[in-house]
């Protein structure tokens, strides 16, 4: 299906974390996709490049990236990550070299004006990425749109939760 979409010139974007904006990728029509990163396999191969102490979610992340057997990796037109830690900060400047990355910086806290506005120009500058790098348009409208759409992704998946408390 991937490959499906990559030939109809549909633009993929991959994520490695929850805090990557959705709804901004997916306002800008391209598919956002969460990259692999969760099996063992990929660490030795891996660890060719990073230091052996870094967590294996990272370590596994990368080796599917290098390895070529991630497929949302390899049909990603764009990386987006986030400096969730110092590990996948050195990651994603390796990743860097080998596909377009994007990172974003992550406020330290949530209760302070100027994190809250940091956070803001983070996905200002996200939004610019896309458009340039991908060509394409993120209008208001189709923001408010697939705003719209993942809210009611997460009620419906919160529901789902709720229905294992019985």
């Amino acid at each position: 299906e991937m490959e499906k979409l990559k030939k109809n010139g549909r633009k993929v974007v991959g994520t490695y974390c929850l805090f990557a904006p959705y709804e901004v990728i997916a306002a800008s029509g391209a598919l956002p996709v969460s990259l692999c990163g969760m099996k063992e396999e990929p660490i030795a191969p891996a660890e060719k490049h990073l230091p052996r102490n870094l967590c294996p979610l990272i370590k596994s992340s990368y080796g599917y990236a290098i390895t070529g057997t991630c497929p949302f990796f390899f049909y990603s037109d764009l990386v987006v990550g986030e400096t969730t830690c110092d590990g996948k900060k050195k990651m994603f400047e390796y990743l860097g070299n080998i596909t377009p990355v994007h990172v974003m910086r992550l406020p330290d806290s949530n209760n302070r004006e100027e994190d809250y506005a940091n956070w803001r120009k983070e996905i200002r500058y996200l939004k610019e990425r896309i458009e340039k790098e991908l060509d394409l348009e993120i209008t208001d409208e189709n923001l408010r749109d697939a705003i719209k759409e993942k809210n009611e992704e997460r009620r419906v998946v919160k529901k789902f939760y709720e229905l294992s408390k019985f």
